[in-house]
Formats: C-alpha cells, sequence, structure tokens
C-alpha cells in the first residue's frame, strides 16, 4: 500500500509554495499554518492566492493531501466573547479556503477553560462554537455538499498544560457527542504522539491498549491524520515540546515511534512531521528521509 508521508511546510511567499517545498522533499502530504498563526485573520483569504495556488496544483506534483492549521490563538471555550468569535471567524475562514482549493483538513487546538471553574459551561461553548462554524460554513456562497465527504475539521489531542481541553481522548469524544448529529460527519481528530506521551498516554509500553483505546472513544475512521513527533520530555509531563526523530535526547524513541508509524491499524493514516529540525532545508530532507526509512 501507498504510504502518505510529509511535514509541515512554509507557505511563505504565497500558498502556492507549499506545492513546490512539498516536490523539494519528495512527500505526498503537506501541512502549512495558510494565516499567520500568531495574529487574528479575521478576513477571508484573497482570490488571487486561491487562483495562484490552484495553478500549481495542476502542474506536475506528487502532493496528494493538503491539510492546514489553524492559529495558535483559537480558544472555543474563551469566556471572552471578542476571542470566543474570533476564534469562530477564523476557522470558518479556513475551512472556506480549504473548499476552494479542493484540501483535506483543518487541524486545531481546541483550547483552554482558562480560569473558569465550571468546566460543562466550557465545553458547552466548544460545542456551540463548532456548530455556529458548521451552519457558517454551510451558508457561504462557495457552499457545497460535497465538500463533506468526509470530515475536513479535526480535533487535535492536546498535550495536557495548564487547564487545556482535550488532551484526554474521553474530553474528544464528550465534545463530539455534543455536536449537532447533523453536523456529525463534518468532524474528526487528529492524533499526535509527542502530545499523547506528555498527556499520559505510554506508547512506548502500552501501544496497542492506546490504539484500541483511541479506536473505542474516538472511532480510528474518523483519524484520517497523525502529527509524528517525538518528545524532549517525559511520559505525562503535560508539556508540548516536540523532539526531532532520531535524536539521542528523545523520550519516545526510534522503537516505539516505528511501531507507531508501522501499526496495522494505523497504517493507512496521514502522517505529518512537525519537528523542530524542519525549521531548515537541511534538516527538513534529513527527518523526511528517516521517516521514509521507518515506514515499513
Amino acid at each position: 500500500m501507498q504510504r502518505n508521508l510529509g511535514a509541515f511546510v512554509s507557505c511563505a511567499g504565497g500558498l502556492f509554495n507549499i506545492i513546490e517545498r512539498g516536490n523539494q522533499l519528495n512527500i505526498n502530504t503537506v501541512m502549512t499554518h495558510p494565516a499567520p498563526p500568531q495574529r487574528w485573520n479575521s478576513q477571508p483569504f484573497k482570490e488571487e492566492a486561491i487562483e495562484k495556488y490552484n495553478k500549481a496544483k495542476t502542474l506536475d506534483t506528487n502532493i496528494q493531501k493538503v491539510y492546514f492549521h489553524g492559529i495558535y490563538l483559537i480558544n472555543l471555550a474563551n469566556p471572552d466573547k471578542q476571542k470566543f468569535h474570533l476564534s469562530k471567524l477564523s476557522l470558518v475562514h479556513h475551512l472556506d479556503l480549504l473548499r476552494q482549493i479542493n484540501g483535506d483538513g483543518v487541524i486545531f487546538h481546541t483550547g483552554s477553560l482558562k480560569d473558569q471553574p465550571d468546566q460543562k459551561t466550557g465545553y458547552d461553548r466548544v460545542i456551540y462554537g463548532l456548530n455556529w462554524i458548521f451552519d457558517t460554513v454551510d451558508e457561504m456562497p462557495s457552499a457545497s455538499k460535497q465538500f463533506w465527504d468526509k470530515p475536513k475539521l479535526f480535533l487535535e489531542v492536546a498535550a495536557g498544560s495548564g487547564n487545556v481541553v482535550g488532551d484526554r481522548f474521553e474530553e474528544l469524544a464528550e465534545i463530539y457527542a455534543g455536536v449537532k448529529d447533523e453536523h456529525k460527519h463534518k468532524l474528526g481528530f487528529c492524533l499526535d504522539t509527542q502530545h499523547m506521551f506528555a498527556s499520559g498516554y505510554d506508547l512506548v509500553n502500552e501501544l496497542d491498549n492506546v490504539v484500541e483505546h483511541a479506536d473505542k472513544l474516538l472511532d480510528l475512521n474518523k483519524i484520517p491524520v497523525i502529527h509524528f513527533n517525538d518528545s524532549k520530555t517525559d511520559l505525562g509531563s503535560n508539556k508540548d515540546r516536540h523532539e526531532n526523530l532520531g535524536s539521542p535526547d528523545a523520550k519516545i524513541g526510534e522503537k516505539a515511534m516505528t511501531a507507531f508509524l508501522n501499526h496495522p491499524k494505523l497504517k493507512d493514516k496521514d502522517f505529518v512531521l512537525e519537528t523542530p529540525a524542519l525549521d531548515t532545508p537541511e534538516g527538513a530532507m534529513q527527518q523526511v528521509e528517516l521517516l521514509k526509512s521507518w515506514a515499513k
């Protein structure tokens, strides 16, 4: 079977550049931030950017899967009304862009309860936000039922720092259960090996149990994409600290990471690197080659 293996690539200079950068790495799956991740993107994306991307995609390319990552400011549990609304709008714009380039999904961190003592209120806000996003996207001029032939918005499992929402499978399942039935087929999940490890999921000694647990609570069919990163911090650290594949300081390690990558229930997933070495062309190539050498 063909393995879908890829990495985060920058869209600096224009969204269309992710195609060339993915080709340079000889990968078939890419993920990018289509908007600066430290700033609110409260406006739709420009038509010119979409046209340039679609033109580049028609040229000879190996890129088959394209994912967007939401900005870091998103927090659907935020009690601040303005920031809550900006979070929703950002995801609406990402999904609208995804639809116009025929992409594969928008991945985002659900957010944090911050200092709210009432957890239920925070979860209800997340669920309300998701329903609002789906309703709004479906009312846009570019709306298309075909777009939702599979899940396109993905809740990413978190590392657990602070009063975060979604570091346990049970929490993600609770949010999913609250979404309107008419929207459930639009929502899925993204696993992250480092986040899971930091949240206490023992990928080294209990891999089969972790996979079974994820399948039972989230349904592996709703998890098409996995962020594949080793960890700088120990099991259960609750710290979001990615480490390079093959690093002597990595806490998960090659044996366990390779077992995860080649687990029979996960081999059909899209694996995306987010390791620190991707910041340089040389480091990115080294990480991609290592990922490919580990894949069976």
